[in-house]
């Protein structure tokens, strides 16, 4: 007998991705989370003060996710890209910037460091890194992205980004390749404006777009990134309208149709600057193709935007076919990098092994020697 389709109710959360205050997680979250109103959290150096406070973190989340209404777990986020964009803390192998593995240029270096950080991330619990940065730094002014750039020569970041995803991937961490279609030629930073190119798609595809079609295509090097995020930035001569995190053309036509994407299309955050409304830009993101919306900071705009999506889901402004295929993509993810299966996890005494795990694996000489290798 076929089991029936989740209600909107149950099933609007799981496009929405929220962050929250301090290094434990307040109640009001984890109401949310059981109530089913998150599908997923994003953790920021604020929630994090060790490598054993993590654990018990994310043990904690999803505890509170096995009790939603769908039971699903949750997609735990970090941006862990090396160097100044780094959450972990100090008891943690922490990689040097991007640059160093451009300016290094081995492929084979870039996925064991890549692995190693997976190791650890997947020892207390996170299951999905927001890197590696694909941006080329064809703009020096690019302050925001600078050094977390493997560079500028398309071939090498490339291979060096490919790498990199299938490193975490390996570790059982699902990679995020960033921020598509590419910010690197652009001055303006995204968290306080809005920051526009006219680049043409064509300028596009022969440059900004060849690390993100090595990091897409299955099998070696990548194996396919898990995820994509979409970037605030406009491109006139594309859409002159929408940022590329909010319009069909980069999310539906360019990533879905001609890079023949299938994984998980994610925004940035939608509280930045460069986003007016960031309820509405969750569900207007949602519309133009991506699956999951992220809502990184405050708890009464996050609710906002689960509201907006459930309000949507229930009037069909996405067919119901397009909804479910979204929502498939997510469950698939969650299936392949949600760690551990909640099964496991929440058996008695689970937790106690999984600490003896991680003092194994967090900071261990193996990967502090990879690490040096990077410097």
């Amino acid at each position: 007998m076929r089991r029936p389709e989740p209600r909107p109710e149950d099933r609007a959360g799981q496009h929405l991705m929220g962050g929250f205050p301090g290094t434990a997680p307040p109640l009001t979250l984890l109401e949310r989370i059981g109530a089913g109103r998150l599908g997923g959290v994003i953790l920021f150096k604020r929630n994090i003060e060790s490598a054993a406070q993590l654990l018990e973190l994310t043990d904690a989340l999803q505890r509170a996710a096995a009790r939603s209404p769908l039971g699903h777990p949750l997609l735990i986020a970090i941006d862990e890209e090396g160097g100044r964009v780094s959450r972990l803390s100090a008891d943690f192998t922490l990689l040097p910037p991007a640059r160093n593995l451009g300016r290094i240029g081995d492929p084979g270096l870039a996925r064991a460091a890549a692995r190693a950080v997976g190791e650890e991330l997947r020892a207390v619990g996170v299951n999905l890194d927001f890197a590696p940065v694909l941006d080329l730094l064809t703009n020096p002014a690019c302050a925001v992205i600078g050094d977390r750039s493997f560079g500028e020569d398309p071939a090498a970041a490339s291979a060096l980004g490919a790498a990199f995803a299938a490193g975490l991937q390996e570790a059982g961490v699902g990679a995020c390749a960033k921020h598509f279609p590419g910010i690197g030629s652009m001055a303006p930073d995204p968290h306080e404006t809005l920051p526009s190119s006219d680049l043409s798609l064509d300028g596009l595809r022969r440059r900004e777009l060849v690390p993100f079609r090595g990091a897409l295509a299955p099998g070696p090097p990548g194996g396919g990134v898990a995820a994509v995020m979409a970037a605030h930035a406009l491109f006139t001569r594309i859409d002159p309208e929408r940022p590329a995190s909010l319009s069909p053309r980069f999310l539906r036509d360019l990533l879905r149709g001609e890079l023949g994407f299938g994984g998980l299309a994610v925004t940035d955050d939608l509280e930045m600057g460069a986003i007016a409304d960031a309820a509405q830009a969750a569900w207007d993101s949602l519309r133009a193709g991506a699956d999951l919306a992220l809502v990184c900071h405050t708890e009464e705009l996050q609710e906002r935007a689960w509201r907006r999506i459930l309000e949507g889901l229930k009037a069909e402004e996405i067919p119901p076919d397009e909804q479910f295929r979204s929502l498939r993509r997510i469950s698939e993810i969650k299936v392949r990098y949600a760690a551990p299966p909640l099964s496991h996890q929440l058996e008695q005494g689970d937790l106690a092994r999984r600490h003896r795990e991680r003092e194994r694996i967090v900071g261990c000489a193996a990967h502090r020697a990879i690490r040096q290798k990077v410097i």
